[in-house]
């Protein structure tokens, strides 16, 4: 019952301690420069109204760095689009809640049709608005100042401070990943398979396609060491792959060619009854330890 109740409201994976302290430093320099920036263009009021946004894509560019939502063409594209948006609703709809309404939901249109979806460009239009005569009399300067300025500050501060540190990258495209895939049928997905998967899908994921082969790798390379943790292979020794009928088989391990690295480390057997019987065949420690279910000792023949 608890594992449904946190599955449905979404509760997000940990993350390590060092990750939580430099996002928090990050936000505290960057939402200070963008204050006193935008304190000295629109005044008191004008930080009040405009600063919400910029918080919002603070925590995206330095608590989610390598997210889809927080590349530079997010940022820049969704929050100037959606200022030229907001000001123009501003500008020819008479009736604020309407303009309000009408301002956001064109924004999120525009960011999609643009691929530069950045949920912060809601706030940046909605201040467009609502945000006080300090920022309608702006106009459409409002979209160079503060919002392009504003928007260049978190980029050059996130450029910054972001990549000071070896497990980040900003922007996310300068990232690498070391391959960490066991198995070969991992290995073979390639990015361009796991772009055509998400096209498929029709699924909006704030994850590039190097993020998420760097995560089927991992998790191919976690389930493979928890199944090697378990299997201890004894030369000589009789293993089944436990399967009904004629698929069932019995292996006795005749000799292994040990290395550090499971795929590389071979061991070569021979099938003493079942599917195959009489045939030799080699195989990794990591493909045998996956075929073997269960340890088999021969039965005594009565003397």
């Amino acid at each position: 019952m608890l594992h449904a109740i946190v599955r449905f409201l979404g509760l997000q994976s940990n993350v390590v301690s060092s990750e939580k302290l430099v996002a928090t430093l990050g936000g505290v320099l960057a939402i200070f420069c963008c204050f006193y920036l935008t304190q000295f263009f629109t005044g008191t009021a004008g930080t009040a109204a405009i600063l919400p946004s910029m918080g919002a894509s603070t925590v995206l560019l330095f608590a989610v760095p390598h997210g889809q939502l927080s590349t530079p063409w997010a940022l820049f594209a969704g929050n100037l689009l959606s200022a030229i948006i907001g000001v123009t609703c501003a500008l020819f709809i008479p009736a604020v809640g309407l303009a309000a309404a009408i301002a956001v939901a064109l924004s999120i249109l525009v960011m999609h049709l643009t691929r530069s979806l950045h949920p912060p460009g809601g706030a940046t239009a909605l201040a467009a608005v609502i945000g006080g005569t300090s920022i309608t009399e702006l106009g459409y300067w409002y979209v160079i100042t503060p919002t392009l300025l504003n928007c260049s500050v978190l980029f050059l501060v996130a450029l910054l401070f972001n990549n000071i540190f070896s497990w980040r990258r900003y922007p996310q495209s300068l990232m690498r990943y070391q391959s960490v895939g066991y198995h070969p049928d991992t290995r073979q997905i390639k990015k361009q398979h796991i772009h055509e998967a998400i096209n498929r899908s029709e699924l909006v994921i704030d994850a590039s396609d190097e993020q998420i082969k760097h995560i089927i790798d991992l998790a191919d390379a976690i389930f493979h060491e928890e199944l090697l943790k378990g299997f201890n292979l004894e030369a000589g020794a009789f293993y089944t792959n436990s399967q009904p009928g004629r698929k069932w088989s019995v292996r006795q391990v005749i000799d292994q060619h040990e290395h550090p690295e499971p795929t590389r480390h071979q061991i070569i057997y021979r099938i003493v009854d079942g599917e195959g019987k009489g045939q030799s065949g080699t195989c990794s420690l990591v493909e045998f330890a996956a075929w073997a279910k269960e340890k088999m000792r021969p039965k005594n023949n009565p003397v």
